[in-house]
């Protein structure tokens, strides 16, 4: 059992923000209408009844009366409006001249604190000027609950802050509730993901978050993400008027909202479905079959075609095996135009067992894409053409070289048949050795890598003479040249990151403020020193991934199991900022301590 401070500030969670609420902060202005200044002061809150923080609150037919110095509007009430603890019907709110009146359409529970939290409802009726985010707390008691705990949710997969999400205390620590049962107390997050559940019992809870789209309190793993911590917390604070956490945060205040204390720190995931069966089966080609599971590594006993032996067919499947791609080799066997075949494999039953299935399928020729244009006879291509991209990036091309991207497997690669060249500033052109590496999941990416250590300004060629390639239905390539120059931009940046404290495997990637980007990636399990060169001047973060597995992704969550998604954490400056600021034709050092990332809970 973990007991928490209010003084305990986890400053990772909340610096890591900073990047995602600059780039929102700035606001629009309009021109004011004709009639004169615009208005823009918020509703003024002028009486309460029954006072805030009341006791004694009748069970029945209660009533709180809000009443404002102009009219108001309510907006999103069903976003926005909620009580904590929930009831089964939700309140009920109207409007009567400068008032908004709030019912109860059942009976509350005897000898129990509420809060009615209603967020950024409330707005003048004319500018819908909003009035600050507002929560009255009331006790059915003698006494009302004093005791609060604070935190922040982001999104685990890019840290980014998870706004609306439904964080819920329980008494009991069994995954039923979320499914079954209402929470005892209960608060959503703003947009900084900022959260605080007040006027709650010194009692042990189990903390949950979900992003409760439909509003039903409950958790819906098919649609809603999911959030928890390992262990009960005890709330160890009691609330009172000058509290940080209390204070009114505007949205565009976006210093005085990170500097608010959080207790707790959770990440919100989606669940992978455990749920097995097939979800789709499509011909793509008129010789690949293409399958895709419900959840992760489904146990498949067998896939037969129909008239196909099984020596003929090539199957390959992602990371996470649940998709499945089926290729014909024998390229002298008729197509037909319906294939048949069936699914041998464990699919979930209604009591949520694996049990054998076969399924049958018959999947008739993809339809030919109708494309009006003329085309002249020197435009048309011999049948037997392969056709395929090549991807080369100067950021990425020291790591995966020139990456060509095939529409089929390959049954041959002619080495003699490629050659790489290098081209110097001053025009001198010599060979190069290189690499050739076949993707280990998908046999038609070719990467092809130069051994040499690259150097900038200069100039890399890969030329491709004529069946070089040959895929698996027969076609071969024609001649073809690729070429990529360095930049030799005197502006351009290196970031050398040198990294210490490694236990385990780590994937380490560079990417912009936004987390959208990603400019280049490598896979640890020693101490070492990653460089990532070529660099134009701006703002960057360090995204640091915990790949306990040593699968290359991100692996997700999951309730049931009480298994946490893989840790995610940004690179935070001696500040606490996670922005790194590289200015033009610099070398910047920066270490980074694996231990100081990952010690942190």
């Amino acid at each position: 059992m973990i007991l928490f401070r209010r003084d305990i500030l986890p400053g990772v969670i909340i610096v890591i923000l900073l990047a995602f609420i600059f780039s929102n902060s700035c606001a629009n202005t309009s021109t004011p209408p004709m009639g004169g200044p615009k208005d823009t002061v918020s509703p003024v809150m002028i009486a309460i009844t029954p006072d805030s923080g009341a006791v004694e609150f009748p069970l029945n037919d209660g009533e709180i009366i809000l009443e404002f110095d102009e009219y108001v509007v309510i907006n999103e009430e069903q976003k926005h409006i909620f009580l904590s603890p929930p009831l089964h019907n939700k309140p009920k709110t109207k409007i009567r001249g400068k008032n908004i009146i709030v019912t109860f359409p059942e009976p509350l529970d005897s000898i129990t604190t509420y809060t009615l939290n209603f967020g950024n409802s409330i707005a003048d009726n004319n500018e819908g000027n909003l009035f600050p985010s507002y929560t009255y707390p009331f006790s059915t008691g003698p006494y009302r609950d004093s005791m609060y705990i604070s935190g922040t949710i982001s999104h685990a997969e890019d840290l980014l802050p998870a706004e609306n999400v439904t964080i819920a205390l329980y008494k009991e620590n069994s995954d039923s509730n979320l499914f079954n049962n209402y929470p005892a107390a209960m608060a959503r997050s703003d947009k900084f993901g900022y959260f605080i559940l007040r006027n709650i019992k010194p009692d042990p809870y189990y903390v949950y978050a979900f992003n409760d789209i439909n509003y039903n309190h409950k958790y819906d793993p098919d649609n809603e993400k999911i959030a928890f911590l390992s262990d009960s917390i005890i709330p160890a604070d009691v609330l009172n008027k000058e509290l940080p956490e209390l204070q009114y945060v505007s949205e565009e205040d976006t210093l005085k909202a990170l500097r608010r204390p959080s207790q707790l720190s959770m990440y919100l995931f989606k669940e992978e479905s455990e749920t097995q069966y097939i979800f789709e089966a499509k011909r793509v080609q008129p010789r690949m079959i293409y399958i895709k599971f419900a959840a992760s590594n489904p146990i498949i006993d067998s896939i037969v075609f129909k008239n196909v032996d099984k020596k003929d067919i090539i199957i390959e499947s992602n990371i996470k095996r649940d998709s499945v791609v089926c290729w014909f080799v024998d390229v002298s066997a008729i197509v037909p135009d319906s294939l048949k075949f069936a699914v041998s494999y464990r699919k979930t039953d209604t009591l949520d067992q694996l049990v054998p299935e076969i399924e049958e399928f018959a999947l008739a020729l993809p339809k030919k894409k109708n494309i009006e244009r003329d085309i002249d006879e020197e435009d048309k291509k011999r049948p037997d053409l392969l056709e395929f991209m090549i991807e080369a990036e100067p950021q990425l091309f020291e790591q995966d070289g020139f990456r060509l991207i095939f529409d089929a497997p390959l049954s041959r690669i002619d080495r003699d048949s490629l050659f790489v060249t290098y081209t110097t500033s001053r025009g001198e052109k010599s060979p190069m050795e290189y690499d050739i590496s076949i993707d280990s999941l998908w046999s038609r990416i070719v990467s092809i890598v130069p051994k040499k250590r690259l150097i900038t300004g200069e100039e890399y060629t890969l030329e491709i003479l004529p069946r070089a390639f040959t895929d698996i239905y027969g076609k071969y390539n024609d001649s073809l040249i690729s070429n990529i120059s360095l930049p030799n931009n005197e502006k351009l940046s290196t970031l050398n990151l040198e990294i210490i404290g490694v236990s385990g495997q780590y994937i380490i990637e560079l990417i912009n403020v936004t987390r959208e980007n990603i400019y280049r990636s490598y896979r640890i399990r020693n101490n070492t020193t990653l460089t990532f060169p070529y660099l134009n001047p701006g703002e960057y973060s360090v995204k640091i991934t915990e790949d306990k597995n040593g699968n290359g992704i991100a692996d997700t969550g999951n309730l049931k199991k009480r298994k946490q998604p893989e840790r995610i954490r940004l690179l935070l400056l001696p500040d606490g900022s996670p922005i790194i600021n590289i200015r033009e034709s610099t070398i910047l050092v920066q270490t980074v301590d694996i231990n100081d990332i990952f010690n942190d809970e």
